[in-house]
């Protein structure tokens, strides 16, 4: 659905590449801000003074530390406690080495 509002913003045809039409409109794929937020929100359980001590409790399990860094490491990113800017540098940086023109 995400790619085809595109197509038909842009009135394109259903089997043309939407990439580079979301590269020049500085919006990522669906997929790609999924995994950001996912990202973003463990970093903020993890490592936020403002959560509850139970969500904090699960989050520092292992099982959600390596959800953490095996989709942080699919960016580039080496460690588990990244700041937004830098989560959504890297994702945005993976993007474009992805895009054709």
């Amino acid at each position: 659905m995400w790619n085809n509002g595109f197509r038909h913003i842009f009135n394109c045809l259903w089997r043309e590449i939407v990439k580079p039409l979301q590269y020049f409109c500085q919006s990522l794929p669906l997929l790609y801000l999924i995994e950001e937020r996912q990202v973003i929100f463990l970093n903020t359980l993890l490592y936020s003074d403002n959560c509850r001590p139970i969500l904090r409790t699960l989050a520092c399990r292992h099982s959600v530390q390596y959800e953490i860094l095996g989709l942080a490491s699919k960016y580039g990113l080496n460690t588990v406690q990244n700041s937004k800017s830098m989560v959504k540098d890297a994702i945005w940086t993976c993007f474009k080495r992805e895009v054709h023109f």
